[in-house]
């Protein structure tokens, strides 16, 4: 078989694989998908929660999206920071399976090691969710194609299933 064959293969299997294009969704289903998310909070750690050392992340849709993270050894963080941002922007596939929530104007604080406020590259950050209306089955992506998130990140680039948090007032 002819490289190029095998290239045109290969570009179509990659193709198929994927979810296809984002379109942005019209305000009736970007509405549906905010008041499915708002004043929603979700975390993951890896390993878990009591881990050490142990990775973890909080999405939350209280005023916004807000994404905070952080990694620990025992009870001492060592790195911290978040991006957050009072609009966000919803598009869907071409599929409908996935959804994408990208960050409208957001602003990057980092808390630990070096405190700074917007030091953080934000630009092409976003968060991809599945099962939106399906609290059994709701899961979270992180999307960070420039490898801009700080070290010790990337975190959850993978489908994960964030556990729910109760917020108490």
């Amino acid at each position: 078989m002819s490289r190029a064959i095998i290239l045109v293969i290969v570009l179509f299997g990659a193709a198929c694989g994927s979810e296809g294009p984002f379109e942005p969704v019209d305000e009736t289903r970007a509405e549906e998908i905010r008041a499915a998310l708002q004043d929603r909070s979700f975390r993951q750690f890896d390993p878990h929660v009591d881990g050490s050392p142990r990775k973890g992340v909080i999405l939350d849709f209280f005023d916004g999206l807000r994404l905070w993270a952080q990694y620990a050894e025992g009870n001492h963080a060592i790195h911290e920071w978040e991006i957050s941002s009072s609009e966000y922007r919803i598009e869907q596939s071409a599929s409908g399976a996935e959804i994408r929530l990208v960050f409208t104007a957001p602003s990057s604080r980092r808390t630990l090691t070096t405190p700074c406020d917007d030091c953080i590259p934000v630009q092409e950050i976003s968060i991809s969710v599945r099962d939106v209306f399906d609290e059994e089955r709701i899961r979270f992506r992180v999307n960070d194609p420039d490898g801009a998130l700080p070290s010790p990140f990337p975190v959850f680039t993978s489908w994960t299933r964030f556990r729910e948090d109760e917020i108490f007032d």
